[in-house]
């Protein structure tokens, strides 16, 4: 696969820097709540909220509501589609390593 073949099989929602982030977070740790989000990439909650908005909208993760003690928190994990996607660009990363090493 070349490599500009990757950028026609994501959209600019996945290539995203924080979204990419986001997404890689999920994968490492299967849910992440908002306020860990927030912990590890800063921003502000507007701007975190907006980018997890968009990668629910493009069905990549949802979120759910939980009770933590006295307050809700917000909790994200990958959709199916979401996770699979997320696979095939490591995959495709993998292989462009593997190439790379093969040229050396």
């Amino acid at each position: 696969m070349k490599t500009e073949d990757l950028y026609l099989q994501f959209d600019n929602i996945f290539f995203e820097k924080t979204r990419l982030s986001m997404l890689t977070l999920l994968y490492r740790e299967e849910t992440v709540s908002f306020n860990r989000f927030k912990k590890l990439l800063g921003g502000t909650d507007g701007a975190l909220y907006s980018h997890l908005k968009k990668l629910i909208e493009s069905n990549y993760i949802i979120s759910k509501k939980t009770i933590m003690g006295n307050s809700a928190e917000t909790q994200y994990s990958f959709t199916k589609q979401g996770k699979a996607s997320f696979k095939k660009y490591l995959a495709f990363l993998e292989n462009m390593v593997i190439e790379n090493k093969k040229g050396d």
